[in-house]
Order: C-alpha cells, then structure tokens, then sequence
C-alpha cells in the first residue's frame, strides 16, 4: 500500500516542489541525483543515446558509418553521461556540450567509454573513425582519479558551463555546422528556447544543422500509472505552476509551438519523426486553455525528432 500511494505523481511533485523550496535546493538535488546515478547506466539506456547519434549523423547526410569531415558540434544540455559527444566523437567529430550546472563526475565518463568500447567489440554499434575509438581504450588505462577534461578532451569532446543564449566567450562554438538535444527542450521555457534558437543561428556556420530529440509527453507519467503522458494538459495555469517547480521543469510546449519559435528565429524543419499516442489517449481528460483549441493531432505527439537548416 505504501509503495502504491508513493506512486502517485502529486506526491513525488509536492516532495520535488519543497526541495526546490529549501535554501540550496539546486545543490541538493544535485548530490541526491549523483547518488543514484552513481554507477547505474544500463545497455539499453545506452544504445538509446545511440540511437540519437546515428540520426545526428543522418541530419548531415551521413549514414553513420562514415568518419564525419570538419564537422563541429554543439551540444546543450551534457547531463550525466556524454553518450552523445562520445558517439559524435568515435565518427571523427569535435563537440562542444554545453549545460548550465556540471554533472559530469570521472567514474561516470568512464562507464560511459567502457560501454561504448565493449558494445563496439560485441559487434552491437559500429564507429566512422577507428583510431578515435582506440584512443579512447588508451584512455581508460589512466589512473582512476584522471579528471574528466583529461578523460574528453583528448577525444575532441569539451564540456562547458554556460548559457546558451549567449556563447560569445566561447569561440570554439563559433562556426559549429551540427547543434543538437536530447530530451533537453522540454525543460526549457519558450522564451529561453527563442533565445537559443537565435543564438545558434547566429554562431552556425551557413550550412548549419539543427538536430533535437524532444519529449513532449507528461514526465510524471513516467512515475504514476494512473495517468497518461496527456495528463498535464488538464491542470491550469495556477495548478500547473504549484507542481511545476523549478527542479523538474516541463514547459507543456506543444509540437506546434516548436515549429513557430524555429521559424521565428530562422530556421526551417527539413525532416520530423513524430511519435503520436491514440485519440483515444485523450477519452476522460478535460483540456485547459490553451489547450482544449489545439489540433488533436498535435496534442496526440508525445516525442519528436526534428531536423533544420537556415531558412
């Protein structure tokens, strides 16, 4: 019974929403999420990143076996484990990842190197630049506590603290001709995402791509089986701001919303895969404005990969 009532999502919202409450609540959350993800990466969780890297590559027109030329990428949103430089990094390309806090921790890179090394030995994944994969195995030889630019640097990989909005103290962003997400928009209010878009186009080389993998479901979903990945669009705005606190913020931008602030700020969607639930996922929920007037057929995509150019 206990374990039922855990699981319901206002619960897990009221407890995240007093952490964010609490003085050096940022901090906090911080060391507790480390301590669960000390040492947990599992395969699948793996190969799904993967999955990312490959269509990453696919925005450039390479097929992802092939050893990436001049291509420079950037990253927002690093997290935990840096599959996705790592990947780009094994096809011969130089990433730049951008966060706003660091969550990188030396044990955790190495799990993620060791992964990739193994998965590559059993034949699972395949890489564009041979000797970037054995420089990588070299570097697993270091000593246990080689810090982690030590451990990426050497692979072309940089991690950097930073606002996105505005990367003009690091020139080595400048030019960049991939820009890439994981899961990372949907954590970011629309006018931050507006100021991103533009900054990317603006530091982008003119042949620049943009290549995001946004989750645009209801992440308590993930949690409470009672509800569905439309749940959130039934609270208003005032209830919506009372669970949505600031340690698991999900901005409810539909894909709709995507498109326009892409547009505004330069950039043409080439290519979408969209993921969409059933009309019936919608049957029993009442829709708060604005969503109640929004296509059903935009409210039913919960993930979506979306390629664009310059307009």
């Amino acid at each position: 019974m206990a374990a039922e009532v855990l699981s319901h999502w206002w619960l897990r919202a009221a407890a995240q929403g007093a952490l964010a409450a609490a003085p050096g609540a940022s901090a906090l959350n911080d060391a507790l999420r480390r301590r669960r993800r000390s040492t947990f990466l599992t395969q699948d969780y793996f190969l799904s990143k993967w999955h990312h890297v490959i269509q990453h590559l696919h925005a450039l027109g390479n097929p992802g076996g092939v050893a990436l030329q001049r291509t420079r990428a950037i990253e927002i949103g690093t997290g935990w484990f840096p599959i996705v430089p790592l990947g780009l990094a094994v096809h011969g390309g130089t990433v730049v990842t951008v966060d706003v806090g660091n969550h990188l921790e030396p044990h955790r890179v190495r799990l993620a190197m060791q992964m990739l090394s193994d998965l590559e030995s059993a034949g699972q994944i395949t890489v564009g630049a041979p000797e970037h994969l054995a420089r990588l195995r070299s570097l697993l030889h270091a000593p246990a506590d080689t810090p982690v630019p030590e451990l990426l640097e050497p692979l072309g990989i940089h991690p950097r603290i930073a606002d996105a909005r505005d990367l003009s103290d690091l020139p080595e962003t400048h030019g960049a001709n991939l820009l890439v997400s994981n899961n990372t928009l949907e954590h970011i209010p629309a006018e931050t995402l507006r100021g991103i878009f533009a900054e990317f186009r603006r530091i982008g080389s003119g042949d620049a791509r943009m290549s995001h993998y946004i989750d645009l479901a209801d992440h308590y979903a993930g949690h409470d089986p009672r509800i569905n990945e439309l749940h959130f669009l039934t609270l208003s705005p005032r209830r919506w701001r009372l669970v949505n606190n600031r340690l698991g913020y999900q901005n409810r931008l539909q894909i709709g919303d995507y498109r326009q602030l892409l547009t505004e700020t330069g950039w043409r969607v080439t290519t979408e895969s969209l993921t969409r639930r059933k009309a019936t996922t919608l049957a029993g929920l009442t829709l708060v404005p604005p969503f109640d007037t929004t296509p059903v057929k935009e409210l039913l995509v919960v993930k979506a990969h979306l390629v664009t150019r310059r307009a």
